[in-house]
């Protein structure tokens, strides 16, 4: 089977025997996903997850003997390809960014609730798949840009680009919600790597979502 049609392989460690069960039973109910393994904690992790064998690992951040974070940066330690999905019910955003300053590849945070709705799972974890960094959608639409940050200095049509960049939709995605063309979205993104002046031979869409996260704020109510 070409890589272009291989299933896309999950590995699941969660703490809650029900929610575990719950989330394992709706990608396997997915097409062209494949759970390759579910542990409630670390240590089980950690074997059932050899190098190779997932494509991403969706962490939930409190576990039986452990922690995500550990977790995730154990596995990543061992295999640098493997893409990492934090879940939680709290706001990891900061932590996140922190991680993501130094691991081989960025890393994304879903809340518990989004990580329960179909959609909005899947959806994220093909784009984690594919490179791109996936920020929870609820804190993505509450957050502001800080005052005095080259983020502030974007129009306000370039910082919805940059909303749906960071919930980890491509081009074709935030034309559609946007009613724009794809080169109307590649212009927008080519104006922001600019504005944020990001440095030559990154990621720029990457380095652009975290800066995203470390020039905004996410007022409260």
């Amino acid at each position: 089977m070409s890589a272009a049609r291989r299933s896309l392989r999950v590995a699941v460690v969660e703490d809650e025997a029900m929610m575990r069960g719950l989330v394992v039973a709706l990608l396997r109910a997915q097409p062209g996903i494949e759970v390759v393994a579910d542990a409630a904690g670390q240590a089980a992790a950690l074997e059932a997850i050899p190098p190779g064998s997932a494509d991403v690992a969706l962490l939930d951040i409190e576990l039986d003997d452990g922690n995500g974070i550990a977790l995730g940066l154990a596995l990543q330690e061992r295999d640098p390809r493997l893409r990492i999905l934090l879940v939680s019910s709290h706001n990891l955003l900061a932590l996140v960014r922190s991680i993501s300053s130094s691991a081989p590849s960025a890393w994304s945070y879903l809340s518990k609730r989004s990580s329960a709705q179909p959609g909005e799972l899947v959806r994220a974890l093909s784009a984690v798949a594919q490179g791109r960094v996936v920020i929870d959608p609820a804190l993505v639409s509450r957050s502001v840009p800080r005052s005095d940050t080259l983020l502030a200095q974007l129009s306000a049509a370039q910082f919805r680009v940059l909303q749906l960049v960071a919930e980890g939709r491509g081009n074709g995605a935030v034309a559609a919600e946007l009613g724009i063309t794809p080169k109307a979205v590649e212009a927008h993104l080519t104006g922001i790597y600019r504005m944020l002046e990001l440095p030559q031979g990154v990621n720029s869409r990457v380095a652009a979502v975290l800066e995203f996260l470390r020039q905004s704020v996410r007022p409260e109510g």
